[in-house]
């Protein structure tokens, strides 16, 4: 049985407070992890909570990163043109990609459209397994958010049982959100792609998500996609005043 990550939970009184934090384990562990393996994968979450903290690794605000060694990837993806508003790669580029020297080669967006959702879902399989022998090891580090419903990436407490996500013999998969949620077509790497990840760092902001932060947080209900998030290494909690369930 494989051993349960280490879990750290750290807390800031802000947003940026937050952001700036993990642009500096980010930075600190590009720097370290490069040059033994020569380069760097990075999986980036979707939402307006990480768009600071890209900002901020496009200023090299911790330090310098060796672009040319970092590959970019992104752990879903909502099913609209690359330059919808609602556009996780949009989002992106605006804060990153398109301010830093990274190779065009570097960067592996989840193709959208012209391609129908399952075509994409296979594509995107195609580009990790090509990065990726297997997924008991993908990413060197995965970039998390955490819905109000417990949602991560576009895992959604509705989609299927808390087993199916662990035993999913996908790497990519099609996903509907639920209703309350905003563009319902979406793509997403599924749970095993996820905790094949060496590290994941989750950035949790704002009021609305303290109660489920609390109930991931105290193992109260395993129902919620990111009670399920368990890297090989590190699981590591970024968590602003307004979320942590101590400032109820």
């Amino acid at each position: 049985m494989p051993s349960l990550p280490s879990t750290t939970v750290r807390h800031h009184p802000t947003l940026d407070a937050l952001s700036q934090a993990v642009a500096q384990d980010l930075t600190t562990d590009i720097q370290q992890t490069v040059p033994s393996q020569d380069r760097y994968t990075l999986a980036l979450a979707g939402g307006s909570t990480p768009q600071r903290l890209y900002e901020l690794l496009a200023e090299e605000a911790a330090g310098p990163l060796p672009w040319a060694q970092i590959h970019l990837f992104w752990g879903d993806e909502r099913f609209v043109p690359h330059d919808h508003p609602k556009s996780n790669v949009r989002m992106v580029a605006h804060a990153l990609t398109s301010h830093v020297p990274i190779p065009d080669a570097n960067i592996h967006p989840i193709p959208t459209q012209p391609a129908r959702p399952e075509a994409a879902a296979v594509a995107y399989t195609e580009t990790l397994q090509d990065y990726f022998s297997d997924r008991s090891a993908t990413f060197d580090t995965v970039l998390l958010g955490l819905g109000a419903d417990g949602h991560t990436a576009s895992l959604f407490p509705e989609t299927d049982t808390p087993e199916g996500r662990r035993t999913d013999d996908a790497w990519v998969r099609v996903v509907n959100a639920p209703p309350r949620h905003n563009v319902s077509t979406r793509l997403t790497c599924t749970l095993p792609t996820l905790n094949g990840a060496r590290r994941a760092a989750f950035l949790v902001a704002g009021e609305r998500k303290r109660d489920s932060l609390a109930a991931v947080l105290n193992q109260n209900d395993s129902r919620l996609p990111a009670a399920q998030i368990k890297p090989r290494e590190s699981l590591l909690w970024y968590v602003d005043d307004a979320a942590h369930p101590s400032s109820a």
